[in-house]
Protein backbone atom coordinates (compact mmCIF):
# COMPACT_ATOMS: atom_id res chain seq x y z
CA UNK A 1 0.00 0.00 0.00
CA UNK A 2 1.37 3.41 -1.02
CA UNK A 3 1.90 5.71 1.96
CA UNK A 4 0.95 9.30 1.34
CA UNK A 5 0.38 12.59 3.06
CA UNK A 6 -2.77 14.61 2.43
CA UNK A 7 -3.40 18.33 2.00
CA UNK A 8 -7.11 19.04 2.41
CA UNK A 9 -9.06 21.55 0.34
CA UNK A 10 -9.27 23.76 3.43
CA UNK A 11 -5.68 24.76 2.66
CA UNK A 12 -6.61 26.58 -0.53
CA UNK A 13 -5.40 29.90 -1.89
CA UNK A 14 -5.68 32.02 -5.02
CA UNK A 15 -2.03 32.97 -5.36
CA UNK A 16 1.48 31.55 -5.16
CA UNK A 17 3.63 33.49 -2.67
CA UNK A 18 7.07 33.01 -1.07
CA UNK A 19 5.93 33.83 2.48
CA UNK A 20 3.06 31.32 2.58
CA UNK A 21 3.01 29.00 5.58
CA UNK A 22 3.53 25.40 4.35
CA UNK A 23 0.62 23.02 4.77
CA UNK A 24 3.14 20.14 4.81
CA UNK A 25 6.86 19.47 4.77
CA UNK A 26 8.02 16.42 2.82
CA UNK A 27 11.23 14.76 1.76
CA UNK A 28 12.00 14.21 -1.93
CA UNK A 29 10.25 11.08 -3.14
CA UNK A 30 7.28 11.36 -0.81
CA UNK A 31 3.74 11.05 -2.17
CA UNK A 32 1.13 13.73 -1.46
CA UNK A 33 -2.58 13.84 -2.23
CA UNK A 34 -3.99 17.31 -2.85
CA UNK A 35 -7.75 17.63 -2.41
CA UNK A 36 -9.77 20.37 -4.13
CA UNK A 37 -13.22 21.69 -3.25
CA UNK A 38 -16.43 21.90 -5.31
CA UNK A 39 -17.67 24.90 -3.28
CA UNK A 40 -16.92 27.59 -5.93
CA UNK A 41 -19.02 25.71 -8.49
CA UNK A 42 -21.74 24.88 -5.97
CA UNK A 43 -22.10 28.60 -5.21
CA UNK A 44 -22.76 29.29 -8.90
CA UNK A 45 -25.44 26.62 -9.12
CA UNK A 46 -27.01 27.87 -5.88
CA UNK A 47 -27.32 31.37 -7.37
CA UNK A 48 -29.82 30.11 -9.96
CA UNK A 49 -30.55 32.48 -12.85
CA UNK A 50 -28.32 35.10 -11.27
CA UNK A 51 -25.21 32.94 -11.45
CA UNK A 52 -23.39 35.22 -13.94
CA UNK A 53 -23.50 38.07 -11.42
CA UNK A 54 -22.15 35.68 -8.78
CA UNK A 55 -18.94 35.01 -10.72
CA UNK A 56 -15.86 36.53 -9.08
CA UNK A 57 -12.86 35.71 -11.26
CA UNK A 58 -10.53 36.45 -8.34
CA UNK A 59 -12.03 33.47 -6.48
CA UNK A 60 -12.60 31.00 -9.29
CA UNK A 61 -9.27 29.16 -9.61
CA UNK A 62 -8.13 27.93 -6.21
CA UNK A 63 -5.05 25.80 -5.60
CA UNK A 64 -4.31 23.62 -2.57
CA UNK A 65 -1.03 23.91 -0.66
CA UNK A 66 1.73 24.84 -0.44
CA UNK A 67 4.05 21.92 0.31
CA UNK A 68 7.67 22.53 1.36
CA UNK A 69 10.12 20.01 -0.14
CA UNK A 70 13.22 19.46 1.97
CA UNK A 71 16.52 20.14 0.22
CA UNK A 72 15.14 22.27 -2.60
CA UNK A 73 17.14 25.45 -3.27
CA UNK A 74 16.86 28.16 -5.92
CA UNK A 75 18.54 26.82 -9.04
CA UNK A 76 17.17 23.31 -8.54
CA UNK A 77 14.22 21.84 -10.39
CA UNK A 78 11.22 20.40 -8.57
CA UNK A 79 9.79 17.29 -10.22
CA UNK A 80 6.08 16.53 -9.91
CA UNK A 81 5.21 13.00 -10.99
CA UNK A 82 1.44 12.79 -11.47
CA UNK A 83 0.27 9.44 -10.16
CA UNK A 84 -3.50 9.86 -10.11
CA UNK A 85 -6.21 12.46 -10.70
CA UNK A 86 -9.67 11.42 -9.47
CA UNK A 87 -12.64 13.72 -10.15
CA UNK A 88 -15.80 13.77 -8.09
CA UNK A 89 -18.91 12.29 -9.71
CA UNK A 90 -19.77 15.56 -11.43
CA UNK A 91 -18.13 18.48 -13.16
CA UNK A 92 -19.38 21.64 -14.82
CA UNK A 93 -19.10 23.83 -17.87
CA UNK A 94 -20.15 27.44 -18.41
CA UNK A 95 -20.42 30.25 -20.91
CA UNK A 96 -20.45 33.91 -19.86
CA UNK A 97 -21.78 36.14 -22.67
CA UNK A 98 -18.97 38.13 -24.29
CA UNK A 99 -16.26 35.83 -22.91
CA UNK A 100 -14.02 33.56 -24.97
CA UNK A 101 -13.43 32.97 -28.66
CA UNK A 102 -16.94 31.62 -29.29
CA UNK A 103 -18.64 34.73 -27.90
CA UNK A 104 -20.13 35.57 -31.33
CA UNK A 105 -21.59 32.08 -31.57
CA UNK A 106 -22.78 31.69 -27.97
CA UNK A 107 -24.40 34.92 -26.83
CA UNK A 108 -26.48 33.50 -23.99
CA UNK A 109 -25.32 32.24 -20.58
CA UNK A 110 -24.82 28.53 -20.02
CA UNK A 111 -24.16 26.68 -16.78
CA UNK A 112 -24.40 22.92 -16.94
CA UNK A 113 -23.67 20.22 -14.38
CA UNK A 114 -21.80 17.37 -16.10
CA UNK A 115 -22.24 13.85 -14.65
CA UNK A 116 -19.10 11.70 -14.40
CA UNK A 117 -19.77 7.97 -14.09
CA UNK A 118 -18.55 4.63 -15.38
CA UNK A 119 -15.30 6.23 -16.51
CA UNK A 120 -17.07 8.65 -18.84
CA UNK A 121 -17.97 12.34 -18.92
CA UNK A 122 -21.64 12.77 -19.92
CA UNK A 123 -21.95 16.04 -21.86
CA UNK A 124 -25.65 15.28 -22.29
CA UNK A 125 -27.77 12.12 -22.10
CA UNK A 126 -26.57 10.88 -25.49
CA UNK A 127 -23.09 12.40 -25.82
CA UNK A 128 -20.23 11.13 -23.69
CA UNK A 129 -16.48 10.64 -23.80
CA UNK A 130 -13.84 8.94 -21.65
CA UNK A 131 -12.70 10.73 -18.53
CA UNK A 132 -9.24 12.19 -19.25
CA UNK A 133 -8.37 13.94 -15.98
CA UNK A 134 -5.59 16.51 -15.78
CA UNK A 135 -4.34 19.43 -13.69
CA UNK A 136 -4.85 22.97 -14.99
CA UNK A 137 -2.97 25.13 -12.47
CA UNK A 138 0.14 24.21 -10.50
CA UNK A 139 3.64 25.28 -9.59
CA UNK A 140 5.97 26.92 -7.09
CA UNK A 141 6.24 30.20 -5.21
CA UNK A 142 7.97 33.16 -6.89
CA UNK A 143 11.14 34.65 -5.43
CA UNK A 144 9.19 37.79 -4.49
CA UNK A 145 5.70 39.19 -4.81
CA UNK A 146 2.76 36.99 -5.78
CA UNK A 147 1.68 34.96 -8.81
CA UNK A 148 -2.01 34.70 -9.69
CA UNK A 149 -3.63 31.29 -10.08
CA UNK A 150 -5.66 32.68 -13.00
CA UNK A 151 -3.41 34.69 -15.32
CA UNK A 152 -0.80 35.12 -16.58
CA UNK A 153 1.30 31.98 -16.08
CA UNK A 154 5.00 32.33 -15.23
CA UNK A 155 8.03 30.02 -15.52
CA UNK A 156 7.59 28.81 -11.92
CA UNK A 157 3.78 28.52 -11.67
CA UNK A 158 0.47 29.34 -13.24
CA UNK A 159 -2.70 28.40 -15.02
CA UNK A 160 -1.07 26.58 -17.95
CA UNK A 161 -4.08 24.38 -18.84
CA UNK A 162 -1.94 21.74 -20.54
CA UNK A 163 -3.67 18.52 -21.53
CA UNK A 164 -0.31 16.76 -21.10
CA UNK A 165 -0.25 17.40 -17.32
CA UNK A 166 -2.04 14.15 -16.55
CA UNK A 167 -1.40 10.82 -14.80
CA UNK A 168 1.74 9.19 -16.15
CA UNK A 169 3.46 12.52 -16.77
CA UNK A 170 6.11 14.41 -14.81
CA UNK A 171 6.33 18.19 -14.90
CA UNK A 172 9.47 20.06 -13.82
CA UNK A 173 9.58 23.61 -12.43
CA UNK A 174 12.57 25.90 -11.73
CA UNK A 175 12.68 26.53 -7.98
CA UNK A 176 12.76 30.17 -6.89
CA UNK A 177 12.78 29.75 -3.09
CA UNK A 178 13.91 27.20 -0.53
CA UNK A 179 11.49 24.32 -0.32
CA UNK A 180 9.86 25.25 -3.61
CA UNK A 181 6.40 25.70 -1.98
CA UNK A 182 4.36 23.61 -4.42
CA UNK A 183 0.59 23.91 -4.87
CA UNK A 184 -1.93 22.56 -7.38
CA UNK A 185 -5.59 22.91 -8.30
CA UNK A 186 -8.02 23.56 -11.16
CA UNK A 187 -8.70 19.91 -11.95
CA UNK A 188 -10.35 19.01 -15.25
CA UNK A 189 -12.24 15.83 -16.15
CA UNK A 190 -11.71 16.49 -19.87
CA UNK A 191 -10.22 19.26 -22.00
CA UNK A 192 -9.18 19.71 -25.60
CA UNK A 193 -5.71 21.00 -26.46
CA UNK A 194 -5.63 24.77 -25.95
CA UNK A 195 -8.85 24.90 -23.90
CA UNK A 196 -10.62 26.55 -26.85
CA UNK A 197 -13.53 28.07 -24.90
CA UNK A 198 -11.33 29.03 -21.90
CA UNK A 199 -13.40 26.52 -19.89
CA UNK A 200 -12.93 22.76 -19.66
CA UNK A 201 -15.07 20.15 -17.96
CA UNK A 202 -14.10 21.70 -14.65
CA UNK A 203 -14.25 19.51 -11.56
CA UNK A 204 -13.16 19.05 -8.00
CA UNK A 205 -11.47 15.93 -6.70
CA UNK A 206 -8.00 14.81 -5.67
CA UNK A 207 -4.61 14.66 -7.36
CA UNK A 208 -1.85 12.40 -6.06
CA UNK A 209 1.74 13.27 -6.95
CA UNK A 210 5.29 12.28 -6.04
CA UNK A 211 7.46 15.32 -5.32
CA UNK A 212 11.19 15.26 -6.04
CA UNK A 213 14.19 17.44 -6.76
CA UNK A 214 16.76 17.49 -9.54
CA UNK A 215 19.72 19.38 -8.17
CA UNK A 216 21.23 22.24 -10.18
CA UNK A 217 19.31 21.43 -13.34
CA UNK A 218 19.63 24.34 -15.76
CA UNK A 219 15.89 24.79 -16.22
CA UNK A 220 14.46 28.14 -17.26
CA UNK A 221 10.87 27.08 -17.93
CA UNK A 222 8.57 24.20 -16.98
CA UNK A 223 9.08 20.95 -18.87
CA UNK A 224 6.69 18.02 -19.21
CA UNK A 225 7.98 14.47 -19.54
CA UNK A 226 5.59 11.74 -20.69
CA UNK A 227 6.38 8.13 -21.60
CA UNK A 228 6.17 9.12 -25.28
CA UNK A 229 7.40 12.70 -25.59
CA UNK A 230 9.29 15.57 -23.99
CA UNK A 231 7.51 18.96 -24.02
CA UNK A 232 9.16 22.33 -23.53
CA UNK A 233 7.00 25.36 -22.85
CA UNK A 234 7.11 28.87 -24.26
CA UNK A 235 5.28 31.80 -22.67
CA UNK A 236 4.58 35.29 -23.98
CA UNK A 237 2.11 38.12 -23.59
CA UNK A 238 -1.51 37.45 -24.52
CA UNK A 239 -1.87 36.87 -28.30
CA UNK A 240 1.90 37.02 -29.02
CA UNK A 241 2.09 33.43 -30.23
CA UNK A 242 5.10 34.12 -32.43
CA UNK A 243 7.16 34.99 -29.34
CA UNK A 244 5.81 32.00 -27.40
CA UNK A 245 6.62 29.69 -30.30
CA UNK A 246 10.20 30.96 -30.43
CA UNK A 247 10.50 30.64 -26.65
CA UNK A 248 9.31 27.01 -26.68
CA UNK A 249 11.71 26.17 -29.50
CA UNK A 250 14.62 27.84 -27.72
CA UNK A 251 13.92 25.67 -24.66
CA UNK A 252 13.75 22.51 -26.79
CA UNK A 253 16.96 23.38 -28.64
CA UNK A 254 18.73 23.83 -25.30
CA UNK A 255 17.39 20.49 -24.06
CA UNK A 256 18.53 18.63 -27.18
CA UNK A 257 22.03 20.13 -27.20
CA UNK A 258 22.83 20.66 -23.51
CA UNK A 259 21.08 17.61 -22.01
CA UNK A 260 20.92 15.09 -24.86
CA UNK A 261 24.28 15.93 -26.43
CA UNK A 262 23.17 16.65 -30.00
CA UNK A 263 25.21 19.04 -32.09
CA UNK A 264 23.50 22.25 -33.14
CA UNK A 265 23.29 20.94 -36.70
CA UNK A 266 21.70 17.64 -35.65
CA UNK A 267 19.25 19.40 -33.33
CA UNK A 268 18.22 21.71 -36.17
CA UNK A 269 17.56 18.82 -38.52
CA UNK A 270 15.64 16.95 -35.80
CA UNK A 271 13.44 20.03 -35.39
CA UNK A 272 12.67 19.93 -39.10
CA UNK A 273 11.83 16.23 -39.03
CA UNK A 274 10.09 15.52 -35.74
CA UNK A 275 9.40 18.46 -33.40
CA UNK A 276 5.69 19.31 -33.03
CA UNK A 277 4.24 22.64 -31.88
CA UNK A 278 0.89 22.78 -30.07
CA UNK A 279 -1.11 25.34 -28.09
CA UNK A 280 -1.36 25.45 -24.35
CA UNK A 281 -4.12 27.20 -22.43
CA UNK A 282 -5.56 30.68 -23.05
CA UNK A 283 -4.32 32.49 -19.92
CA UNK A 284 -1.44 33.84 -22.05
CA UNK A 285 0.28 32.84 -25.26
CA UNK A 286 1.37 29.30 -24.32
CA UNK A 287 3.07 27.07 -26.90
CA UNK A 288 4.57 23.61 -26.46
CA UNK A 289 7.40 22.14 -28.51
CA UNK A 290 7.67 18.36 -28.26
CA UNK A 291 9.91 15.60 -29.52
CA UNK A 292 9.16 11.85 -29.56
CA UNK A 293 11.35 9.94 -27.15
CA UNK A 294 11.62 6.90 -29.40
CA UNK A 295 13.68 8.95 -31.87
CA UNK A 296 16.11 9.95 -29.13
CA UNK A 297 16.17 6.42 -27.71
CA UNK A 298 17.09 5.02 -31.13
CA UNK A 299 19.94 7.53 -31.38
CA UNK A 300 21.18 6.55 -27.90
CA UNK A 301 21.04 2.84 -28.78
CA UNK A 302 22.96 3.33 -32.03
CA UNK A 303 25.53 5.46 -30.22
CA UNK A 304 26.07 2.78 -27.59
CA UNK A 305 26.46 0.08 -30.27
CA UNK A 306 28.99 2.11 -32.23
CA UNK A 307 30.87 2.86 -29.02
CA UNK A 308 31.20 -0.86 -28.25
CA UNK A 309 32.43 -1.57 -31.80
CA UNK A 310 35.07 1.11 -31.46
Amino acid sequence: MMLMKIVSAERHTFEFRPDAEPALRVRPGEVVRFETSPLPAERLFAAGDGWVDAVDVRLINAVTGPVYIEGVEPGDAVSVEILEVVPLDWGWNANIPGFGILSDNMQHPLLRRIPIRDGRVWLNEALSMPVEPMIGCLGLAPARGTTSTLQPPYPWAGNYDLKQVRPGSTILFPAQVRGGLFSLGDLHAAMGDGEATSVSIECAGAATVRLGVRKRLDLQMPRVETPERIYTIGLAEQCDYAAARRHACDQMFHYLTAERGLTAEDAYILFSAAVDLTFGGPAAAVVLASVPLDVLAERDTIGETEGRRA
